[in-house]
């Protein structure tokens, strides 16, 4: 996938605060990075669910959409589908290093910087999320 966004999308990332925005374009980057170094989640689409940036596998029963969104004035979540276990697995590999909130998403202080390689991997999970399943 091309690193052009969407008007729609852009305009999403365009309504969030300042420091959120630098967070959420860091993220989309890196979710674009995941699905072009990883030939088995294919091409990924780029859409906005519930008006926020989401990204999910074209292919079906490939992997889960990762959203990215506003969590708060002071953070931006990486927010992945509530019916997984994914942040639940998260939360056992990650514990001490992230936080979370509640079974839905990771949290990501704009104070704070961000973990690369953790969020690729949280990412790389998501998008092959049915493929590893079975």
């Amino acid at each position: 996938m091309s690193k052009d966004m969407p008007d729609d999308v852009k305009r999403a990332f365009d309504a969030m605060p300042d420091a959120q925005r630098a967070h959420a374009l860091q993220l989309r980057n890196w979710i674009l990075d995941v699905a072009a170094d990883n030939d088995a989640i294919g091409i990924l689409k780029e859409t906005l669910k519930w008006g926020e940036p989401s990204y999910l596998p074209a292919k079906p029963r490939v992997g889960s959409t990762v959203r990215i969104a506003s969590f708060d004035a002071d953070a931006v979540g990486l927010y992945f589908n509530c019916q997984t276990m994914l942040v639940e697995n998260f939360r056992r590999t990650y514990g001490d290093d992230l936080e979370f909130s509640k079974n839905r998403a990771v949290v990501f202080r704009t104070d704070l910087p961000l973990s690369e390689e953790v969020v690729k991997q949280c990412v790389s999970a998501a998008l092959l999320y049915h493929r590893n399943k079975a």
